[in-house]
């Protein structure tokens, strides 16, 4: 048996609580709750970023374009201890105003891939990891975007943020 750590036992916590939310939201929205997590993940990304800023001094800078911000939010992750560390994201610019995100090692894959298997298609999925970067853009840029997942893989999944 493995001594649980505290880095560990913090995603466990973080999964459990964006798993119930999830499937709360599934509850009540049926198979498509996407409006409400989108919603949930621009608090949950803004309630970061100031907790960061106002209790440790980490301030994300506003950006202009959609590949700034979220470089600049995964900057941020990395300092704060969100993300181990930028290689975990490989970011491909499609054109201005879509980006294409390939994520490694995702921690909530496990779930999409549960949701896969109850039935749901890569559409109905809303990603955390992929939502927050969207909604990194509308708090960072300013810029409203929608993002779709387009793969799960072997460790994480594959996706886009296009703006609105």
């Amino acid at each position: 048996m493995n001594k649980l750590n505290k880095y560990d036992s913090g995603w466990i916590l973080a999964e459990t609580w964006l798993s119930a939310l999830e499937e709360a939201a599934r509850d009540f929205h049926g198979s498509r709750p996407r409006s409400f997590c989108e919603r949930a993940y621009r608090h949950a990304t803004e309630n970061y970023l100031r907790i960061l800023e106002n209790d440790y001094a980490i301030t994300a800078k506003r950006m202009h374009s959609i590949r700034d911000a979220i470089e600049e939010y995964i900057r941020v992750g990395v300092l704060g201890g969100l993300f181990q560390d930028s290689s975990q994201f490989e970011l491909r610019e499609i054109n201005p105003n879509r980006i294409e995100i390939l994520v490694h090692q995702c921690p909530y894959r496990k779930t999409c891939e549960r949701l896969m298997q109850e039935g749901s298609t890569l559409q109905d999925l809303t990603c955390a990891r992929i939502g927050c970067f969207s909604a990194a853009t509308h708090f960072l840029a300013g810029i409203d975007c929608n993002y779709e997942v387009t793969q799960i893989h072997e460790t994480g999944c594959k996706g886009f943020i296009e703006r609105r």
